[in-house]
């Protein structure tokens, strides 16, 4: 993986036309799209429930070609893609802030979740997607030229990246969905969270393991972990857990270590 990161304005690599985003979507699908996000509390208007469509059938396309992701079905697609990614605007930020997070940093993004549903449904917020992978950061950065939205892919390795000043705690929220075990995923994610913002790990129900694993990491990087946060999906078995971590000191200039240290490394 190279070390130098790079921004995509132009995609190369696919060797065959991008398909149509339009087509394929129904009505059915729309109308359960948006009864389950309401479900959750967030409620999609008519073209955030169109847009989030045609990046399920845009997935669904390329997935086929180059193995983005293991879920396939546009409606478990649906479901444990789009509208577990949307979680985090359900989060009473006003409560816990005094604002909503005015830019996001997505790491480990995969084939775009949870930055793409979270530039459709809250187009105010800058959203940067990381992703070491090539293919997956070219597909990201393709959905999001062709939903028109304003999604800056960048593509590199978190431990790297966060050692560069134009990302290094400058986020107000930072994200992360089944990228890694709490020790070393503190320390890939605390280093872009700007002090006073909040680095949030979307999580499985079983984590009173991984939280005492990992608060010694959380501590080091300057991080509080605050109390967690259930949720469910609707449909899908199990709670889920949102590890709300608050940035209160800034993150010590030798982390994130190098690639590949934090994870045969973890501090614990």
């Amino acid at each position: 993986m190279p070390a130098e990161s790079t921004e995509w304005s132009e995609i190369d690599g696919f060797d065959v036309a991008p398909p149509d985003a339009s087509s394929g979507s129904g009505s059915v699908p729309e109308v359960i799209l948006a009864d389950i996000a309401a479900q959750i509390g967030v409620p999609l208007t008519a073209s955030q429930v169109e847009r989030l469509d045609q990046l399920v059938y845009l997935l669904v396309e390329w997935n086929a070609r180059f193995n983005l992701t293991a879920i396939r079905d546009p409606r478990e697609i649906r479901l444990k893609h789009i509208v577990d990614s949307l979680v985090p605007c359900g989060h009473n930020w006003a409560a816990t802030t005094g604002r909503p997070p005015a830019t996001i940093l997505d790491v480990g993004t995969g084939a775009g979740f949870p930055a793409l549903p979270l530039a459709i449904v809250q187009p105010e917020i800058a959203v940067t997607a990381l992703e070491s992978s090539r293919k997956k950061a070219e597909f990201v950065s393709l959905a999001s030229a062709q939903l028109g939205l304003n999604t800056r892919v960048v593509r590199g390795r978190a431990e790297t990246e966060g050692q560069r000043p134009v990302l290094r705690e400058r986020f107000d929220l930072v994200l992360a969905r089944s990228v890694a075990y709490l020790p070393a995923l503190a320390e890939y994610c605390l280093p872009f969270t700007r002090l006073g913002g909040h680095f949030i790990a979307m999580k499985s129900e079983r984590v009173d393991e991984e939280i005492a694993a990992g608060l010694a990491a959380v501590e080091a990087m300057g991080g509080l972990l605050r109390e967690p946060i259930p949720y469910a999906l609707p449909g899908v078995p199990g709670t889920r857990q949102l590890l709300v971590i608050e940035k209160v000191a800034q993150t010590p200039a030798q982390y994130p270590r190098e690639p590949g240290v934090p994870k045969r490394k973890p501090i614990l």
